[in-house]
């Protein structure tokens, strides 16, 4: 399979690490900022064509798949054009930013014979694969995850998209917490209602949009809970907590709590990329690879990945109201 590549940032080099090990045949790489394409193709021993015109990659070139790493507000826009001509498209997250958004890449992946992945990989590792055999036939009542992470004015500072609501879309929800909120309701299953409150502690004279979040979710027989946060000092693990059927599992980076009972959960993959992004990606982009070649639908597909933006959308209606999902 022939790939291309649009965006060229920091999550790039995590896809074309993959790609690279993978043996994938990368023939285009397109980034406005051209040289960030020279010095990729350098990095990884590609001879990539480059481009810095997205829709001419994809007229010119006979690509079977496209990955899409670029800031959020292009995300609708490339993943469109790309299933228009029937290429294959792994997307970053999120899916998308608004309802008008989402509307518009449904109606685009009804129209293509193409498929769409989204870069969920928090559901390839071994805790949530743990998990989620774990509580196979029984019904969880009850769940919370915690994100405590650093992000200073220098991170925001480091892209100009970041920060506002019309290009990231919103801030430690649909950037960071986003990957547990999405392991909450593949777990849990699609809430009915949030009552949330977003706010900005840390950063009001740098960034327009919120830098801790809360959401409290009710489904038919139970809840489950987000605290969010990346006001913190020093990036802490994600935690994870699940009550089913008189059973408690918790979730604390690699480490597996049954019951009171340590487990721990290791692969022996090794990570590319931020210790905080996992070793997902690994698996995630492998299994894309494997579905499109065989023809099988991937897990995590547009009906899969809108889930968490209907619900961050949500969250941010809420205002502390309760509001309908």
């Amino acid at each position: 399979m022939k790939t291309g590549v649009i965006g060229i940032g920091a999550i790039a080099q995590v896809h074309l690490s993959v790609l690279e090990k993978m043996g994938a045949d990368v023939v285009a790489i397109c980034d406005i900022e051209t040289e960030k394409c020279r010095k990729a193709n350098e990095k990884f021993g590609m001879s990539a064509r480059v481009y810095s015109n997205y829709t001419e990659m994809l007229d010119k070139e006979a690509l079977d798949v496209v990955h899409v790493c670029t800031p959020h507000y292009l995300h609708a826009q490339m993943i469109c054009q790309a299933l228009k001509r029937n290429i294959n498209v792994l997307c970053e997250k999120p899916l998308a930013i608004s309802y008008d958004q989402l509307d518009m890449i449904e109606a685009a992946v009804n129209a293509s014979k193409a498929q769409l992945g989204v870069c969920f990989q928090t559901r390839y590792g071994v805790p949530a694969e743990f998990a989620r055999k774990f509580f196979d036939g029984k019904k969880i009542t009850s769940a919370v995850a915690n994100l405590t992470w650093q992000r200073d004015a220098a991170y925001y500072a480091s892209g100009d998209w970041r920060g506002k609501y019309a290009t990231e879309g919103g801030g430690v929800m649909i950037n960071q917490a986003i990957h547990s909120l999405d392991i909450l309701q593949w777990m849990c299953g699609m809430p009915k209602s949030v009552i949330a409150h977003i706010s900005n502690n840390s950063l009001r004279d740098v960034i327009e949009v919120e830098d801790t979040a809360y959401g409290l979710f009710e489904f038919d027989g139970g809840n489950f809970i987000i605290n969010a946060t990346n006001a913190a000092k020093y990036s802490y693990p994600v935690s994870f907590s699940f009550h089913a059927d008189g059973d408690t599992l918790d979730i604390c980076s690699d480490n597996i709590i049954v019951n009171g009972k340590l487990l721990v959960g290791k692969d022996g993959t090794p990570v590319i990329g931020k210790e905080v992004w996992g070793t997902g990606h690994t698996k995630l982009i492998t299994d894309f690879y494997s579905k499109i070649a065989s023809g099988e639908k991937f897990p995590i597909d547009f009906a899969e990945a809108s889930k968490s933006i209907k619900l961050i959308l949500a969250m941010y209606r809420s205002n502390g109201e309760k509001v309908n999902i």
